[in-house]
This record gives C-alpha cells, structure tokens and sequence, in this order.
C-alpha cells in the first residue's frame, strides 16, 4: 500500500519536473513580447552642387549654385540653397537663395526620388525701358535735362530690384557610390515683385549629391 502510494505521488511530480526543465529557447505564446531589434539610422551632412538651366527676361539662361543640409534617416533633408545666373552681364544679374527642404524615397537603393522646395528671396538687374522707370517712379529725381526725358522711351538702363522666391522641383536620383547620388530634376521659379514675370519660369536641373546617410 505504501509503496503504491509512493508511486501515485511521483507520478503526480512528473508534470512539474517536466515544466521545470522546458528550454528557454521555447515559443513564445500570442501576448508575449518579441526580441528587440536594432536598426541603424542612416543620417548625415550633404552637400549638393547643381546646375540649372532656365529662363529669365525671356531668354534660356543657366544658374549655378547648390544646397548643403543634414538629411535624417535617407527620408528628409533641411537647409540652404542658393544659385546665381552664370551667363550674367552688367544689364542682366541675378541670385537668390533661401531655406530648401526635401523629401527624399528609396534614397538608399539603386534608383528614387525626391520632392525639393525652395523658398527665400533674391536680387535682380535687368535693363529696363527708361519711359517705364520714369512713368513708375523710379528714376524719379534721376533725370534733370528735359531733352534726355523726352528721347526716355528711346534707352534702357540697368535696374536693380528685390523678389521673393519660391521653387518647387521633383528630382530622379541614381546611386553612384555609397555617399554619391546623381539628381536629375525639374521644377518651376514663383516670383514675386517688380517686373516677376521677367523673372519666373520653368527651371531644369542636373547634380550631384554627396555625403548624407546612405
């Protein structure tokens, strides 16, 4: 009888000693938690000189400059740009430059894309019709002689005049390297100021961006 009882009892144990000794390794049930998993972010500083090709005062001209920023986890970019008119004489300047954010897809595979805006303000010279200047106000106190008034609508002259900018552009990128992008892009210059419809259009570009998280 004791010895029946002695075994009842151990088999009783059995369940408790194998439950003991299940491998921590086992899996887990619906509510428990999973591993931790470690993932890099990819962030860092870029520098990207560019090229564009436009137009202003009605013609094809080119601009060069470029933006340099941080870009955080190969997703968004924050910083500046500025670009000036390559082509320029003493008649026809201009430059702006501003705050640029861009938002970057798939910038760590072979092939993305980019979704830039621009937004700041520049500074224009563009020869301007005297007769214009003088019926808007500004060679006011300018010309004194009578005769030089009235052959105005026969000159122009150099003006200079402030804007503001906005640019939005999208871009095609292509991997080169690790820290090496090609950027082909195209977008449209807003202004707004004297004269911004000499100023606006259609812009084109073509760079290269370097460094950043890749």
């Amino acid at each position: 009888m004791r010895r029946a009882s002695a075994g009842a009892f151990m088999f009783c144990l059995l369940p408790i000693a194998a439950s003991a000794q299940k491998p921590a390794g086992r899996l887990r049930g619906a509510g428990e938690p999973g591993p931790m998993i470690v993932e890099r972010i990819h962030s860092g500083f870029l520098v990207a000189p560019d090229v564009k090709v436009t137009e202003v005062d009605k013609k094809t001209s080119e601009l060069v400059g470029g933006y340099a920023g941080w870009v955080t986890d190969d997703t968004i970019f924050i910083g500046g740009g500025g670009y000036w008119l390559a082509n320029q004489s003493r008649d026809r300047e201009m430059a702006y430059g501003g705050l640029l954010v861009q938002w970057l897809m798939h910038a760590n595979h072979r092939f993305g894309l980019s979704a830039t805006g621009l937004l700041g303000a520049g500074r224009a010279t563009l020869a301007t019709p005297v007769s214009d200047l003088i019926a808007r106000g500004d060679l006011r106190g300018r010309i004194d002689r009578p005769a030089e008034a009235h052959g105005a609508h026969e000159h122009h002259r150099p003006f200079p005049r402030g804007f503001l900018v906005a640019e939005p552009e999208a871009d095609a990128l292509v991997r080169l390297t690790r820290h090496l992008r090609l950027t082909v892009g195209a977008g449209y210059r807003f202004t707004s100021g004297r004269d911004d419809s000499r100023l606006r259009g259609p812009v084109g570009s073509l760079g290269l961006q370097i460094g950043g998280g890749s």
